[in-house]
């Protein structure tokens, strides 16, 4: 655990022990082997736990209470620290929303050692947060806390709904987050939008004119600048013209904040290389990885069309032989990326392009992608839920080691979603539909599309079984059954 929650948990030993002697007792008390806990420093994570303990004995509390009022203790000292990174309007929803990217990157980026638990949340509106809490460390009444101590800070009244915890064996911690009722003497600003960047080359909403984007770069690693697509918590995706071939593209350049983090630095850097080793028509190309004064940034094929998402929406329903098509290309272009060791992690219908107005299909957004070669402690930062949750697979979910099956397993909802114009795991929010996939239960496909081919429903429900070693062996196998399907319907 990073040192600095051991600096705190001095603070308020001091405080809920009633004098500057109770951390000499707390220490003489438990069982940490540590003579000295620095701010920058990592330590083990029992340590704290005893310091915590030692603090229950002192004063006759049991250890859950001294977690949730420690969280409580800690939220606006974090806030203090991370002062640079939060934006003054924000409130207690917009902050929580924006956890994972601001306060705990920092504190990897300061200590890389370090693993601090990480926080997935979905924001139906600007008064609820779902939040979706995974960590090893279980310290789950703390992490209320800080959801109260935070509200306290910004004058909010939240009501938390606890709907599962893994200290009840449950996967994960899940929380909804009602927002009741504002101090009246404090002004809410506007909700900032977070959407993560666009798809490279989206032609809706059409890019911003130079002139009319303040502090827009003319160049970038040489590119002339023309406009900007899109922006996202991560930086902007770009416009622009590659002179020396006279030839749109598109470029990704991650924010200057963002670069001092190691992190984030590495997995945007990261997502480009991944794409770049893949030469195949499914999947979207890159043209150059590289930085530009400091900054990395990733020279991206301009696309011509919408997403797969965005297609979907504007349509009643999709044919039948288009949806097959499009789930081969879609396993196609995963057949050559697992080919070259690499898993997508986030197949999903925004993250499946559509080009031009035959609308072949250019698998985008290799963000979480990761080499298989690296392991899953590279890319997953203490058993954080990452991605999307309807399209995630049960041992996502569950923090389990990640290979192409779990790309499968998006595809089979992808494809499911297709011919059955809804998804297979029901729930009315972001924390039942995660339940719901971590059971394995989903409706059978044939119950909403009885016409389909037999073949072609057993096909689908075995890519979403719970068990990966039920799902078919790869992409590639995966894409030959849907052919044999498209050519007996011919």
């Amino acid at each position: 655990m990073h040192g600095l929650i051991f600096f705190y948990i001095q603070k308020f030993a001091e405080v809920a022990c009633t004098g500057t002697a109770s951390w000499v007792i707390a220490r003489s008390n438990d069982n940490a082997t540590t003579a000295q806990y620095l701010p920058s420093g990592v330590y083990p994570d029992a340590e704290a736990v005893e310091l915590l303990q030692a603090i229950a004995r002192s004063t006759g509390r049991p250890l859950p209470l001294i977690l949730e009022q420690f969280g409580e203790f800690l939220a606006p000292h974090l806030l203090k620290v991370a002062a640079k990174y939060v934006d003054p309007g924000w409130r207690t929803l917009d902050l929580i929303e924006r956890t994972e990217s601001i306060i705990h990157s920092m504190i990897r980026n300061a200590n890389p050692g370090a693993a601090p638990p990480v926080l997935e949340t979905v924001r139906p509106s600007p008064d609820e947060l779902h939040l979706v809490y995974g960590s090893s460390r279980q310290l789950c009444p703390m992490a209320k806390g800080l959801i109260r101590g935070l509200a306290m800070h910004f004058g909010d009244r939240i009501t938390i709904d606890e709907s599962s915890c893994m200290l009840r064996g449950d996967p994960f911690c899940s929380f909804i987050l009602q927002l009741e009722e504002i101090d009246t003497h404090a002004t809410r600003s506007p909700r900032v939008d977070t959407t993560v960047f666009l798809p490279a080359g989206a032609v809706a909403p059409p890019p911003s004119p130079a002139a009319d984007v303040p502090h827009l770069p003319t160049t970038i690693g040489g590119y002339a600048i023309e406009g900007v697509i899109g922006h996202g918590g991560m930086g902007r995706v770009f416009l622009a013209r590659d002179v020396a071939l006279d030839r749109e593209v598109a470029i990704k350049m991650l924010h200057p904040e963002r670069c001092r983090d190691r992190v984030a630095r590495e997995r945007f850097l990261r997502e480009g290389r991944a794409m770049a080793a893949i030469d195949h028509p499914h999947v979207m190309a890159i043209h150059q990885v590289g930085e530009d004064h400091g900054q990395p940034f990733i020279v991206m094929q301009r696309l011509r069309g919408c997403t797969l998402r965005e297609y979907c929406d504007s349509i009643e329903r999709m044919t039948l032989p288009e949806s097959l098509r499009i789930g081969r290309e879609i396993a196609e272009g995963l057949g050559a990326a697992h080919r070259n060791g690499l898993v997508h992690r986030d197949i999903k219908p925004t993250n499946i392009f559509l080009q031009d107005p035959r609308r072949t299909v250019k698998i985008i957004d290799f963000g979480l992608a990761w080499g298989t070669a690296e392991g899953s402690s590279s890319i997953t930062v203490d058993g954080a839920v990452l991605g999307t949750p309807a399209y995630m697979s049960p041992e996502r979910i569950a923090g389990h080691e990640i290979d192409a099956t779990s790309d499968l397993f998006g595809l089979g909802v992808v494809l499911y979603e297709l011919l059955a114009n809804r998804l297979p795991f029901d729930g009315i929010s972001m924390v039942a539909v995660l339940a719901a996939i971590s059971r394995g239960h989903p409706r059978e496909l044939a119950e909403f599309a009885p016409h389909l081919p037999d073949d072609l429903t057993s096909l689908v429900m075995r890519m979403i079984a719970f068990d990966k070693a039920d799902r078919p062996g790869d992409a590639d196998t995966v894409a030959a059954e849907l052919a044999t399907i498209e050519r007996s319907l011919a």
